[in-house]
């Protein structure tokens, strides 16, 4: 699963797709699948999975064809301006666990490193009555610290890839070894 953080009031036309159930998955399907379009939230993520500066079509169709997309803030934002907060997460954090226990989700990429994202998934667990384990990755990329966080859920193990937001000012090549390390892909 790859946890992207949320989306913003964008104006015409909004609330009518994201009224829909299916109102996200348009917008991903948009930005994921037309290799064209400048996205970098999507085309980073893609350079760090595969290596590559230009990966393949065939390689974007395969990621975004296999792993579920899922932004962890589940009410839009006003603007780019706004940030989330803490109950936000938390009541998002909450949301991501029905959700990958419904699908079985193993591993997750989650977006952004910022306190309160993790303090609230901290909150998350401990209302489950789940236990986890948490390490900072000694090695800095640029100047933050990737984390791991593994959940033991309901006699099942989750782990959770903390990486900085890729949508601006990620160096993919910096992250890809980190992915790689971490992940299973």
């Amino acid at each position: 699963m790859v946890v992207g953080e949320s989306v913003y009031n964008w104006g015409e036309g909004f609330d009518a797709r994201y009224g829909q159930a299916d109102g996200l998955r348009q917008t991903h399907r948009r930005h994921a699948l037309n290799y064209r379009r400048d996205s970098p939230y999507v085309r980073n993520i893609e350079r760090a999975i595969y290596r590559a500066s230009e990966p393949s079509e065939e390689q974007k169709r395969g990621l975004w064809s296999t792993v579920a997309y899922h932004n962890l803030v589940l009410q839009p934002l006003g603007s780019i301006k706004h940030r989330p907060t803490y109950l936000q997460y938390l009541q998002g954090w909450k949301e991501f666990f029905e959700l990958s226990h419904l699908m079985s989700i193993e591993q997750a990429i989650v977006y952004g490193l910022e306190a309160k994202k993790i303090d609230a998934l901290v909150e998350a667990i401990q209302f489950r009555g789940a236990s986890f384990k948490q390490i900072r990755v000694p090695a800095k990329v640029g100047r933050t610290r990737p984390r791991v966080v593994t959940v033991a859920d309901d006699g099942r193990a989750l782990k959770l890839l903390f990486i900085r937001h890729p949508s601006a000012f990620f160096s993919w090549r910096q992250w890809a070894p980190v992915i790689r390390e971490h992940l299973l892909l």
